[in-house]
Formats: C-alpha cells, sequence, structure tokens
C-alpha cells in the first residue's frame, strides 16, 4: 500500500486535515510518517510528513539518484512548498492511480500533494477547482458539516495569478519561475533559474518523474 496504516486510518478524520492545512495549532493529529507513490520506470515522488514539527518535505527518487531530491517544503518558518505546476501535479495523481488502484483520481494523493503547486496565469481555474472539490469531497465522512478542506480555500492560497511570475524554459529544456518585485502575494519556490550548481533544483529528475508519469498514463 502506498498510504502507510497509520495514516490511512485517518484519512476521514477531520482533525488531521484541521492541522494539516494549517488551520488549528495541534501537530499531534498528523503523524510522523513518509508516503511514497509509485509513478511508474522506478521513479517515486515522496512525501515526507514531520506531524510534530508541522513540516512537509517533498522529495522525488529516480534511477541513478543516490537518495532522494528535494523537490520543495511547507512548515511555518521559511516555506518553499511551490515546486510543480498544476499540469505536472495532475499527471503525477494520474500515474499514481494506475500505479496504485485502490487510490482513485482525483483523491488522496492529490489531497495530499496539492500544498506543493501554485495556480499561474493560463492555468484552466474553472477546470481546475471541480477537480479539487472532487478530490477533498472524496474523504469527507458522511454526515460531516464542520470543518473539511474545500477547493476555494486551497487556491486563496496559492493563487499568483497576476502576481508577477513567469515561466521560462532554458536552452536544456528545464522549466523555471521567476516573480516580478513587489507582489501582492510572494512565490516562495526552489523552482528558479538553473546555475549549475549541485545545489539547484533537481530538473533532470523532475524531468525523469514526469516522463516516466506519462508513460504510465499513456500505457
Amino acid at each position: 500500500m502506498a498510504i502507510p496504516p497509520i495514516l490511512r486510518d485517518r484519512l476521514s478524520d477531520p482533525q488531521l486535515w484541521e492541522a494539516f492545512f494549517y488551520e488549528v495549532e495541534d501537530s499531534e493529529t498528523v503523524p510522523d510518517v513518509v508516503v511514497e507513490f509509485e509513478v511508474g520506470d522506478g521513479c517515486h515522488v515522496i512525501l515526507d510528513m514531520a506531524g510534530g514539527l508541522d513540516a512537509y518535505d517533498l522529495g522525488i527518487r529516480f534511477p541513478g539518484a543516490a537518495e532522494v531530491a528535494s523537490l520543495g517544503w511547507d512548515d511555518l518558518a521559511h516555506w518553499h512548498p511551490y515546486a510543480l505546476r498544476w499540469d505536472e501535479l495532475e499527471l503525477i495523481c494520474r500515474a499514481v492511480a494506475v500505479c496504485h488502484p485502490e487510490l482513485s483520481h482525483p483523491g488522496t494523493p492529490l489531497v495530499l500533494l496539492c500544498r506543493f503547486a501554485g495556480i499561474h496565469d493560463g492555468d484552466e481555474v474553472d477546470r481546475i477547482l471541480p477537480v479539487m472539490r472532487e478530490a477533498f469531497e472524496s474523504l469527507r465522512p458522511a454526515g460531516w458539516t464542520g470543518y473539511w478542506p474545500d477547493a476555494e480555500d486551497w487556491l486563496g492560497r496559492r493563487d499568483f495569478r497576476d502576481q508577477g511570475v513567469t515561466w521560462t524554459r532554458d536552452s536544456d529544456g528545464y522549466l523555471y519561475a521567476d516573480q516580478d518585485d513587489d507582489p501582492e502575494v510572494d512565490f516562495y519556490s526552489t523552482r528558479v533559474e538553473p546555475t549549475g550548481d549541485e545545489s539547484d533544483f533537481p530538473y533532470d529528475g523532475l524531468r525523469a518523474v514526469l516522463t516516466a508519469a506519462r508513460r504510465t498514463v499513456d500505457g
């Protein structure tokens, strides 16, 4: 199973999602657990949940890599979560659903990984919001009317339309983001212009993961 039992057994617990999405300061309701999502060809997307620290790390593992490569992280101190475009996130979740038939799309993988994607100029928000609603509602317990994560709130926290974020594809095919000065909403991401340094965002690794996911979905 891609979802460890300690997390799987709590996916319909409103208190889990209140803490997961920082609606309450009660990190003890989120377990410390690592979730590995296979997308094909030996590639995995990895969510490291440190519930006790209110910290979530997104990484990837792919053939030839000695260790997990970090894409971004979300916490309450120095967050840099915006590692994925919406179409990349959805492709990953579709591939996960093929590799793990018990994890349909839109559903649990999208809810767990959606904090790592922003919405940008050109994204089809009228199509995206219904997908997010379906993902959230797939986990809501029957008859529950209290707090539950919703698509509009998710969008409001990561809507970078008209915020001066531009995406550029360089000569190596790497797609990276840049933001103009003095925006209303800051775009915190490690997916910036490559410098050739080892500390750069793992563009080749992400390319391998997305290529594997596309092959899985198309195959």
